[in-house]
């Protein structure tokens, strides 16, 4: 759509001015480069994970659900992520906060995971032709976090020290983790300048 239209269309939930400006800030970030999140790489990771726990308030986010074999998870969030991106912008939604992964169901074999967006209050989702995008909540309450800085496809040593963490504090696991992307592969070519956060939920 031409600028004018886009600006005469506005939200189709209610947005602030200050929610309006952080959109359109995530939208100059994340749009260009939505496409390049999860590159294949291979090297080796030596870092330490320290864990924390913090308390999160319920995010409202866009999804889209697949069940994927392991190696599909780089090019289904590839093909996913902008696929929401522009989702949200058709329709008027606006955004949040940064990318992120949901794993719903991890299995030996196949997994499900949830490319998202963040986006700002409650959204109803589905429209004609785009049914498989999910209006859903990152849930809020305690969790489990910590930084991984380099390439995504180390990240599961974040998730083992989490699990560990969770373990040696005889806390319990509560629901599905998730990785938010923190910056942008398209400012950060360089695999070992990424940084991603790890988020599990936490029982009380």
């Amino acid at each position: 759509m031409t600028p004018s239209a886009y600006r005469d269309r506005s939200f189709v939930n209610s947005v602030d001015a200050a929610r309006a400006q952080t959109h359109a800030a995530f939208v100059s970030r994340i749009g260009p480069c939505v496409g390049l999140y999860h590159f294949e790489q291979e090297q080796g990771s030596q870092m330490t994970y320290p864990v924390t726990k913090k308390t999160l308030a319920p995010q409202p986010v866009l999804i889209v659900r697949r069940r994927i074999p392991r190696s599909s998870i780089a090019a289904t969030i590839g093909e996913v992520l902008p696929h929401v991106f522009l989702y949200a912008q058709r329709n008027g939604i606006a955004l949040a906060g940064l990318p992120f992964t949901r794993y719903a169901e991890i299995g030996h074999g196949l997994i499900t995971i949830e490319p998202g967006m963040r986006v700002a209050g409650q959204t109803s989702s589905q429209s004609a032709g785009e049914g498989e995008v999910i209006a859903d909540v990152l849930p809020g309450g305690p969790a489990a976090t910590t930084m991984h800085v380099g390439p995504y496809e180390q990240l599961s040593d974040a998730y083992a020290a989490i699990e560990q963490w969770i373990e040696a504090e005889g806390l319990a696991k509560s629901g599905a983790p998730w990785e938010s992307y923190i910056n942008d592969p398209g400012e950060f070519p360089d695999p070992k300048d990424w940084k991603t956060e790890v988020f599990w939920p936490l029982k009380p």
